[in-house]
Parts: structure tokens; C-alpha cells; sequence
């Protein structure tokens, strides 16, 4: 095992979870235990591994990289978290949000290059080629949306959210909130 210095930080996966970054090179946690974590790279292929104490400081490396740092993806993937909280916690339309968040992170020519439209980020498309016909799916961006909605009610007695009680400017939009 080698000891190695350098800057460690993290992004998200698609599903939420913390992914390891150092020398643009990605790392998924692999096992926790009480005194250290070991990280493995993201590439299956690659059988590079990380040791590092709890509060996430290097004590060590082993092995070598098989591949190529990607930093490019590491952008598109800070870029997509980004886009995907904002649109949890706002209700402004994804591809105004996409295009604020494109317009505000500084991509390299190449990022701007391999990153995903508004559209494919909105809705991936699986085209199932032994039936010869296309399914669209909703989005994780949709998805994430959808789960801090309020669910329907299923009768006429029900407390209206204070967050639907007043207009965008913070005026009341209710006059009266009772049932007759």
C-alpha cells in the first residue's frame, strides 16, 4: 500500500449517493468499518482501491488506474445534481432550470460537448428493438419532482399545505380555508 497525498472531494451518483473524487478518478464506497472506509474505482475493470479514515482523510492507495481520468464527466455529473435539486425545491420548469445551470457552470468546451440536451435530460427515451417501437420514461429530474409533491386527496376534508396558501410575491391566495 502506498500512502499518497491528495485533495479529495465528492459528488453524488445518479442515486444519491456520495462518490469519491481524487485526481479526477471516481471511487464508489466498497466497505465501512469502524476506523476506516475503503473506496473502490468506479470502473469494474480498474482495480485501483482508496483507505481512508472516517472523517475522509487518505491513509492510503493501492494499485494502479486501467484507464483514463474522465473530469469532464465528473462536471456533467456536479452539473445534473445541481439541476436535480433545484428542480426538487423549486417549481420552476426543468428547462429553465437546465438552461440557468448551464449558462452559470463553467464547462470546458468538451463537457459542453458529451452533456446532455434539455430534452434527454427531461426524458430518456428506450428504443426496444425487437418490438420495433419507442417507450418514453419519465426522468429521474421528473421523479425527484413528483415525490415532493403532495399526494392527491382522496376526499374533501384535507389541510391545504401552507406553500399552496399564497401566491409567488407572498400574498395570501385563500381567503377562507373552511369547510362548509
Amino acid at each position: 500500500m502506498t500512502t499518497v497525498s491528495g485533495t479529495l472531494s465528492f459528488i453524488f451518483s445518479q442515486k444519491g449517493k456520495p462518490l469519491l473524487v481524487m485526481d479526477n478518478f471516481v471511487f464508489k464506497l466498497n466497505k465501512t468499518t469502524n476506523t476506516k472506509k475503503y473506496y473502490r474505482s468506479e470502473n469494474p475493470e480498474c482495480t485501483m482501491t482508496l483507505h481512508t479514515d472516517i472523517n475522509d482523510v487518505l491513509i492510503g492507495t493501492k494499485g494502479d488506474h486501467s484507464h483514463l481520468p474522465e473530469p469532464e464527466q465528473i462536471e456533467i455529473r456536479k452539473l445534473k445534481h445541481v439541476i436535480k435539486e433545484r428542480a426538487k425545491n423549486e417549481t420552476t420548469p426543468v428547462p429553465k432550470i437546465y438552461d440557468e445551470e448551464t449558462a452559470r457552470f463553467c464547462l470546458t468546451s468538451l463537457a459542453i460537448a458529451i452533456v446532455p440536451s434539455q430534452r434527454e435530460i427531461s426524458t430518456e427515451i428506450f428504443v426496444l428493438l425487437f418490438l420495433k417501437r419507442i417507450i418514453f420514461k419519465d426522468s429521474s429530474l421528473n421523479k425527484a419532482r413528483r415525490l415532493q409533491t403532495p399526494a392527491i386527496p382522496d376526499s374533501q376534508i384535507f389541510d391545504i399545505p401552507d406553500t399552496y396558501t399564497k401566491t409567488l410575491k407572498g400574498d395570501p391566495f385563500l381567503c377562507v380555508d373552511k369547510f362548509i
